[in-house]
């Protein structure tokens, strides 16, 4: 099994992503339980619903793109990830709806951005290291 560069890269980005992505939803619902996401009248109530809608379809997309190198084996993997986007998108999108939470918002998505990485990062040497004991024989007898 060969890692091609670009691979890794897109690989590590998607991790990143994700990591923005859960600490949008993290730090919106920071917002929601301070109630500032209910203030001057926002629209961020209104538009849950398609909101919702609108994640569940990402998640679907993101488990479909991602079946093969993210939690492959999953049982019901496209209704979770679907759940997943469904509960994150809404609550990510109350992030903007404040403007005294984006002192705690940036620093709340860099935490879990690092965090999501350094999964990232020893899930990806677990998998290079099982590849590269059978490309080359590590961890085998040796033959006599």
């Amino acid at each position: 099994m060969r890692f091609r560069s670009f691979i890794v890269f897109a690989r590590f980005c998607g991790a990143a992503g994700l990591g923005v992505f859960l600490g949008a939803a993290v730090a919106g619902l920071v917002n929601i339980a301070t109630g500032t996401a209910f203030a001057r009248g926002s629209d961020w109530l209104t538009g849950v619903p398609v909101l919702a809608v609108l994640g569940a379809l990402a998640g679907l997309a993101v488990a479909w793109i991602t079946r093969r190198w993210l939690a492959p084996r999953v049982p019901r993997r496209r209704p979770l990830f679907a759940a997943a986007g469904l509960a994150t998108l809404p609550l990510a999108a109350a992030v903007a709806q404040g403007e005294p939470t984006t002192a705690v918002a940036f620093p709340i998505m860099a935490a879990v951005v690092v965090l999501i990485v350094t999964l990232w990062v020893r899930g990806f040497r677990r998998e290079t290291a099982q590849a590269r004991a059978m490309m080359y024989g590590y961890g085998r007898p040796a033959s006599r």
